[in-house]
C-alpha cells in the first residue's frame, strides 16, 4: 500500500503513534539531562543522588524502547500495526505514571502540580477514553496522595490560605482533567469512529469492507490455533450478476447488492462478520464447525432465492448465489483457507450456480 491509498485514519494514527511514541520518552530524557546538570552545578543539591540514577536509567530504558517501537510500528502494508498500537499505549501510559512520581517525589519544595496537564494531555492525541482515564486518574491520585504525606515540602501554601488554596488547586485539576476527558470523548466520536466508519464499512451495502478483515481473520485464526475454538470462511458470489447489470442497469445491480447484504446480515450470529469481498462477492467469518457453516449457507441460499428484487417497481429480479465453504483444520493458513474457498466457490458456478460446496470432487478441476 502506498501514501495514496491510505485513509485519513490510517495517516492519523501512523503520525499520531510516531510522535508520540517518541516525544513522551525524549521529553522525559530532556528531563533526566536537566536534572543531572543541575545537580551536578549544585542547584538541586536536596536531590537525592541514587533516585537521580535510577531516574537516569529508566529515561534511557525509555528512549531504547521508544526506538524500537517507532522503527517496527509499521507493517508491510504501510499501515500501523494493531499490536504495536496497544503495546504503544500501555507503554506511554506507563513511562508517564512513573515520570510523574519520579519527578513529583524526587524534586522537593516544588510545585510541579502545576504539570499535571502536560503530562495528561500526551494521553488526549490517541482518543482512548480508558487510556485517558488511567492516565489522569493515576496522576491525580499521586497528587493528592503527595499532597497528604508530603505537605510541608509540596504544597508550598501558607498558613493562612491553606484550606482555600487546596480547594482551589483540586478545582483545577478537577477542570482541566474534565476537559481533557471531553475533548478526548468527543474527539473519539466524532473524529475516530466516524472516520473508522467509513474505512471499514461499505457505503453501499454497509458490510465491513475488505480491508477492514484482516484483523478479524487473524483473531479468529490465532484463537482456532489454540484447539478451543474453530472458524469457518463462507465465500459467496451473485449468480449471473453482470447479466443484472448489463439488462437493468448498475443502479438495479446495485439494488441486488444491497438485497443480498441484508439477508446475508440477518443471517449470521452477532459474532459473525460479513464483508463485502470485492464487485458482487461477500466473504463470511463464521465462528463455527463446518456442519453448522453449512448448514447457515444453506439457509441463507434459500432466504435469497426465495424473494425477488423490486427495482422501482418495473422490474422483478431473481436472485440467487453460489457459496464456496472453507474449515479450518489445524496448521491451514488463512490464505490456505481464501484460496479452498474460492476453488469451491468457482467449482460451484461452473457446474449449476445456486449451491453451497463444502466439499470438493477428488477429480475436481479447481482452475478458474
Amino acid at each position: 500500500m502506498n501514501q495514496h491509498e491510505m485513509t485519513a485514519l490510517d495517516a492519523y494514527l501512523n503520525r499520531a503513534y510516531k510522535i508520540i511514541i517518541l516525544m513522551a520518552p525524549m521529553a522525559a530524557m530532556m528531563s533526566a539531562v536537566c536534572f543531572t546538570i543541575f545537580k551536578f552545578i549544585g542547584w538541586y543539591a536536596d536531590v537525592n543522588t541514587t533516585a537521580l540514577i535510577i531516574f537516569d536509567i529508566s529515561n534511557v530504558i525509555y528512549t531504547s524502547v521508544a526506538i524500537w517501537l517507532f522503527r517496527t510500528c509499521i507493517g508491510e502494508d504501510g499501515l500501523l500495526r494493531r499490536d504495536r498500537l496497544k503495546i504503544g499505549k500501555v507503554f506511554i501510559t506507563t513511562v508517564i505514571l512513573i515520570q510523574w512520581n519520579f519527578i513529583s517525589y524526587m524534586i522537593p519544595a516544588r510545585e510541579w502540580w502545576a504539570f499535571a496537564f502536560f503530562f495528561i494531555v500526551l494521553a488526549v492525541f490517541f482518543f482512548d477514553m480508558k487510556m485517558m482515564a488511567v492516565v489522569s486518574g493515576g496522576i491525580i491520585t499521586s497528587i493528592i496522595v503527595s499532597w497528604l504525606i508530603r505537605a510541608d515540602s509540596l504544597m508550598m501554601l501558607s498558613a493562612d490560605y491553606f484550606m482555600p488554596d487546596l480547594i482551589l488547586r483540586i478545582i483545577c485539576i478537577s477542570l482541566t482533567s474534565s476537559t481533557l476527558f471531553a475533548l478526548t470523548h468527543f474527539g473519539g466520536k466524532f473524529l475516530v469512529e466516524e472516520l473508522e466508519k467509513y474505512v471499514n464499512y461499505d457505503t453501499l451495502t454497509h458490510l465491513l469492507t475488505r480491508r477492514s478483515m484482516g484483523n478479524y481473520l487473524q483473531a479468529a485464526h490465532e484463537h482456532a490455533e489454540t484447539g478451543k475454538t474453530t472458524f469457518c470462511l463462507m465465500l459467496m458470489d451473485i449468480d449471473d450478476f453482470k447479466k443484472v447489470n448489463d439488462t437493468y442497469g448498475h443502479d438495479c445491480g446495485d439494488e441486488v447488492l444491497r438485497y443480498v447484504a441484508g439477508v446475508v446480515s440477518t443471517g449470521v450470529r452477532k459474532n459473525d462478520h460479513v464483508f463485502r469481498w470485492g464487485g458482487e462477492e461477500i466473504l463470511v467469518l463464521l465462528n463455527a464447525d463446518e456442519a453448522k457453516a453449512v448448514a447457515a449457507a444453506e439457509r441463507i441460499r434459500h432466504d435469497i432465492e426465495k424473494d425477488v428484487v423490486n427495482y422501482r417497481d418495473e422490474v422483478s429480479v431473481h436472485v440467487t448465489v453460489t457459496i464456496g465453504i472453507s474449515a479450518y483444520r489445524g496448521g491451514t493458513s488463512i490464505q490456505d483457507m481464501m484460496d479452498d474457498a474460492d476453488a469451491k466457490l468457482y467449482y460451484g458456478k461452473r457446474h449449476g450456480k445456486n449451491q453451497v460446496v463444502s466439499k470438493l470432487p477428488a477429480d475436481a478441476e479447481i482452475g478458474k
